[in-house]
């Protein structure tokens, strides 16, 4: 403890204090197996299998130079929590929070930075409802604790570290980690795929919205489904169609696939005598049947054929060509 700061000192001492009362044994000043590293504290769980350290980082120290002794920690499988008294750069880019002392007519430390919990909130942003996918937003808020309740729930499981999918501003600073509870992060994480989900479809609304209207906006929907399909298979597509209609009419027909228009359902049209006769795997999800009266519908598949009868209208000629 030579040349340690009081505070330091101090800070040490509260920490392997708060261990103790959680029920975890608290050492000061270890080494870890080969001397790769020495922990300020290291908690260890009562049969002694789970290690956690926590270090105490007053003095100035670089971001790469605290990932290199965080991952040493790792390699051991030794957790490990960053302390310190005041904001650093490498808060939340590693496992840290920050802890105020307490006044002198108050026994605890307070975390004042690291732990946050996520709270989905009403929009308030956009202006109009079809602008916001879900209506809604996820933030993520910084939460102030007592270290003793803090040490507490992170050595039972109840808080853990948390890797955030984007940076968030929290307590004057970025943060890409977190310490917060599994129920935050399991809310987190189903609000993200949602916002996802709902961002995804409010880009295809748009985009569909534009197709009908402009073909560049259409090619790329026509694009995107045809692309859908194996490999090869809509070669072998054409080949059965151009067969089928030989067969049924004695006549060649001929492919439009330039022929971009909404009408078409991402299909491709086919014409006999210059005039439109069918089309090729239109997306069920984008037929509109009052343009796709009296056509034949040629498909690959009978679960192809199955999707677009559940909205066909009655007499619709669907035609599975590929086994």
């Amino acid at each position: 403890m030579a040349g340690e700061s009081l505070e330091h000192h101090l800070l040490k001492l509260e920490l392997a204090t708060v261990i103790r009362a959680a029920g975890h044994q608290a050492q000061l000043e270890v080494r870890g197996p080969g001397g790769h590293w020495r922990a300020d504290v290291l908690s260890s769980s009562p049969d002694g299998a789970v290690q956690m350290a926590w270090e105490v980082q007053l003095s100035e120290i670089t971001l790469q130079e605290i990932h290199e002794r965080t991952q040493r920690f790792a390699d051991d499988g030794v957790g490990v929590c960053w302390v310190s008294t005041r904001l650093r750069p490498w808060h939340g880019a590693v496992p840290s929070i920050m802890v105020t002392a307490p006044p002198t007519d108050d026994p605890d430390w307070q975390v004042t930075a690291g732990p946050a919990f996520f709270e989905v909130e009403e929009c308030y942003v956009h202006e109009k409802p079809w602008q916001c996918p879900l209506g809604e937003h996820g933030f993520w808020h910084h939460l102030e604790i007592k270290l003793s309740t803090f040490v507490r729930q992170v050595l039972e499981g109840g808080v853990v570290v948390h890797q955030l999918t984007d940076q968030s501003h929290l307590s004057d600073c970025l943060w890409s980690e977190v310490w917060s509870s599994p129920h935050h992060i399991a809310v987190s994480t189903r609000f993200g795929a949602a916002e996802r989900e709902g961002q995804q479809r409010q880009a295809r609304e748009s985009l569909e919205w534009r197709a009908r209207k402009w073909p560049e906006a259409n090619r790329i929907l026509v694009q995107e489904w045809q692309e859908s399909l194996p490999e090869g298979t809509w070669h072998a597509l054409h080949s059965a169609v151009a067969e089928w209609i030989r067969t049924e009419t004695g006549k060649q027909p001929s492919f439009r696939p330039q022929w971009v228009a909404w009408n078409w359902a991402c299909g491709v049209p086919v014409c006999v005598d210059g005039r439109p006769y069918g089309v090729i795997h239109p997306d069920p999800c984008k037929v509109e049947w009052k343009f796709l009266t009296r056509m034949v519908i040629f498909v690959p598949s009978d679960t192809d054929r199955q999707a677009l009868f559940r909205s066909a209208p009655e007499g619709t000629r669907v035609v599975t060509l590929l086994p």
